[in-house]
């Protein structure tokens, strides 16, 4: 918890910088209009929620998702940063409680009082599962891979073609010039 109060303040701390900066330029912001919403916008985005759920799943406006982002691209990192530590300490005590859980059916299957099944460890297994999910996403390690094409219009292809025949202009052009040997 202690983590969670010390990011919680570092983007309080943040909107607060952001917010004085606009109030001195006279920018029309949501961070001097309601911080509220962009504390609660920066802390999902920072232990890992993306955009696309930002705006799914909470109801936020894209465009306004990415102005908050953009305001806060150099305090983003920190905060993904203190976000990880809390996704680890929860994958751990989750890992730490299935340990303790899995000791305990065994003593209680050594003792006759539990015929465990599979389904006995499924929940905690599947938290775990999400635990270390969620430690590696707020870590900003890849959960997919996308591929980024590009898209070349005519007018790319067509200034392509033009200096590529004005370098092969160039070459034919070119004054051949010999070297003696002396």
């Amino acid at each position: 918890m202690e983590e969670k109060t010390e990011l919680v303040e570092q983007i309080a701390k943040s909107i607060r910088e952001v917010a004085d900066t606009k109030e001195v330029n006279k920018m029309s912001s949501l961070s001097r209009h309601n911080p509220d919403k962009v504390a609660q916008m920066l802390y999902l985005y920072s232990i890992g929620t993306s955009q696309t759920r930002l705006v799914r799943k909470y109801g936020y406006e894209r465009a306004t998702v990415i102005s908050v982002l953009t305001d806060y691209v150099d305090h983003v990192g920190k905060f993904k940063d203190m976000a990880g530590k809390i996704a680890a300490k929860n994958y751990f005590n989750m890992s730490s409680l299935e340990e303790d859980l899995i000791q305990e059916v065994r003593n209680r299957m050594e003792t006759g009082q539990l015929e465990p099944t599979f389904r006995d460890l499924k929940e905690l297994s599947i938290a775990k599962a999400n635990a270390a999910r969620e430690a590696l996403t707020a870590r900003g390690e890849a959960t997919n891979i996308t591929e980024d094409r590009r898209v070349y219009t005519q007018e790319d292809y067509e200034e392509t073609i033009k200096a590529a025949r004005e370098r092969i202009k160039k070459i034919k052009n070119a004054e051949v010039i010999d070297i003696d040997d002396n």
